[in-house]
């Protein structure tokens, strides 16, 4: 059969490996210990091998095997395996003479079942064989191990059972809040490679795209390291992935659901920028996501999701780890939801691999023939045991019922359902959370790197590194005070850069006509242009040109020309104010005093009006004091001519 002879063959490579070793001392040897080395899998034509390594000393050494009756499914196997059976032994022989089966000059020993005498009664039934093997050393047992003897039911179809990957590639934050980038090149080309080296098929992969922007700073020479991540992640599959890890509950809660949208747009956009490639729609969830971050993920284009088991109700448990459940966000809207698999990350942890890899593929042998539809079970690249894993798919290699697939194929499957056929909606158990702390000053920040952004020109030089600061601040890697240290960078970097504009000080100027030019100096100490709103005001001067205007101050001194017009005579001044166009920045305040002596068309006019009723008053006056005069001197003649 094909089962046992590539069983037989792989049998085979590791003895001959082994046989090759010389045999330890004694007195390095740990007494009254069995190791299984390598066994026949499937009961064929051919008698069944077990290899085992037997730590012993003593003379008077056993190994005394028990087969017992078959179990059919993984639940009794994997009871058989804990607690050693006692009751439905089919066959029990000694073996005595274990110097005479050892191989070469090492530990270890061949046992072959002797077939003539069990080998019918151990094909007669489809199913595990429980094998207890016990050593005693002088008549008492020493030490105990369980293994089984798969025989196949010709009738039965077995279903096929694949694995899924997923791996967590972020690195640390790159963009530091001085504006250095930390990060090098060839060692995050190279962790990837290393990570990926091995994995056998596409792995679904975390990865922040705030690496990637990194890399292609022109401060850092990221080009070629971008080059090798590129043709290192081509096989595999990306998670939906914000620009930086976001704790999207928290910000959610902060009423800031806004900035995780935009980051996941931002994540694909410069994901796609560097890699060629889109992401896929499915993403890692944070053990505080609950259903009203669910929503906010959908939202953001996430379709499907994977989370930690603990996350799941536990009734789901079982399901999650094999096929996608249903999850509902606030909405009531369902989610296809999967989980690794911690069950066998566990397994695989164990310090006999060979002895654990062979109880699991007993396992997976019999759940193979109970099962209806395909199964696919997830393992956690970061979690699980190289080790174990090795070996798991050293034993999976040999046989077509195991094989490989996706995330992303697991969430398409048919949903997990109820022994009556009812699909499982779940509600994820989701940790305390608490809304993001400083999210007001983010957003204050980025009002004024807005309103800082329409003063330069191109923005783009001065403004990127601000803008990237600030995307960096909301990174959930960062706690309040270091998400400070980033806004306030990126606070005094504006500060500064709005800071040296200055009105100069005047001599009084004098206007002695009613319409005159007024000259204003404007310095701009920055080292680049510089958009500015210009307003002017005054309570005795009219503007005909208007008050404000938008202007670019050159580096250095600008005269401006203002037309003026007066409405009076006597002192007054000239208020000039410099803002960010958008009127959030103020810039700086200054004055023009002014004295003006020219005489208004109104005030000419009253100021005639004036002098003619002057002048006619003082004619009036004129006139009857002569009259008066005359009078006078008439009566005086009249008297001095009485007789």
């Amino acid at each position: 059969m094909r089962r046992l002879g590539a069983a037989l063959s792989l049998a085979a490579l590791l003895l001959a490996s082994l046989s090759s070793l010389s045999a330890p001392t004694a007195t390095a040897q740990v007494d009254g210990q069995i190791e299984l080395i390598a066994q026949t899998r499937w009961i064929g034509s051919e008698p069944a091998v077990i290899d085992l390594r037997v730590r012993s000393t003593v003379e008077d050494r056993r190994l005394e095997i028990r087969i017992h009756a078959p179990v059919i499914t993984p639940a009794a196997l994997q009871q058989a395996f804990a607690s050693p059976p006692t009751e439905g032994m089919i066959s029990q022989f000694s073996v005595a003479n274990l110097d005479e089966l050892t191989i070469g000059a090492g530990s270890i020993v061949s046992i072959t079942l002797p077939d003539e005498e069990i080998g019918e009664v151990i094909r007669r039934t489809p199913g595990a064989l429980p094998v207890v093997i016990e050593l005693t050393e002088n008549g008492k047992a020493v030490d105990t191990i369980v293994t089984a003897l798969l025989v196949e039911d010709p009738l039965a179809t077995r279903q096929p059972i694949d694995l899924a990957f997923v791996a967590d590639l972020r690195f640390p934050l790159s963009h530091l809040d001085d504006e250095t980038i930390a990060i090098e090149p060839s060692k995050v080309a190279s962790t990837i490679e290393d990570a990926l080296v091995d994995v056998p098929t596409s792995t679904t992969i975390t990865f922040t795209p705030e690496t990637l922007d990194a890399l292609a700073n022109p401060q850092i020479d990221g080009g070629e390291a971008i080059s090798r991540i590129v043709a290192a992640l081509e096989p595999h599959a990306l998670f939906a992935s914000p620009w930086v890890d976001l704790d999207e509950e928290a910000w959610r809660a902060a009423n800031e659901s806004e900035i995780v949208l935009d980051y996941y747009a931002l994540g694909q956009a410069r994901l796609e920028a560097h890699l060629g490639r889109q992401t896929t729609t499915i993403a890692r969830l944070d053990a505080n996501t609950d259903a009203r971050t669910l929503s906010l993920l959908r939202t953001a284009g996430v379709a499907g999701a994977i989370t930690s088991i603990e996350h799941l109700p536990r009734e789901e448990l079982t399901q999650a780890a094999s096929q996608p459940i249903q999850v509902l966000d606030d909405n009531g809207v369902s989610m296809p939801i999967v989980a690794p698999a911690e069950w066998l990350h566990q397994r695989l942890e164990s310090d006999d691999l060979v002895l654990s890899t062979t109880h699991l593929m007993a396992e997976l042998a019999l759940e193979s023939t109970l099962i209806d539809e395909p199964r696919a079970y997830i393992l956690d690249l970061d979690v699980v045991n190289s080790s174990g894993l090795d070996a798991l798919l050293a034993e999976m290699s040999l046989d077509s019922t195991y094989g490989f697939t996706t995330v992303g194929e697991i969430l398409a499957r048919p949903t997990a359902r109820l022994p009556g056929g009812t699909i499982i909606q779940a509600e994820l158990l989701a940790e305390p959370s608490e809304a993001i702390t400083g999210a007001s000053d983010l957003r204050l920040t980025e009002a004024i790197v807005d309103s800082y952004a329409t003063m330069v020109a191109p923005a783009e030089a001065p403004i990127s590194p601000l803008r990237t600061l600030l995307l960096v601040a909301a990174s959930s890697e960062l706690d309040t005070e270091a998400r400070t240290r980033y806004t306030t960078r990126v606070f005094d970097a504006v500060a500064t850069g709005i800071s040296g504009f200055e009105v100069l000080d005047a001599s009084r100027i004098t206007l002695a006509t009613r319409g005159a030019d007024v000259p204003i100096t404007l310095r701009n100490a920055q080292s680049l242009p510089i958009t500015v709103d210009f307003r002017v005001s005054s309570d005795k001067l009219r503007f005909p040109d208007g008050e404000q205007q938008q202007l670019v101050l050159e580096p250095g001194l600008t005269e401006l020309i203002i037309p003026v017009e007066t409405a009076a005579t006597g002192d007054t001044r000239i208020t000039v104010t410099l803002t960010s166009p958008d009127g959030r920045l103020d810039l700086t305040t200054g004055a023009v005093d002014i004295r003006s002596t020219a005489v208004s068309g109104l005030g000419l006019v009253i100021s005639v009006v004036a002098f003619m009723i002057l002048g006619m008053w003082w004619l009036r006056t004129i006139l009857r004091v002569r009259r008066q005069h005359r009078a006078a001197s008439v009566a005086r003649a009249e008297d001095e001519g009485e007789p």
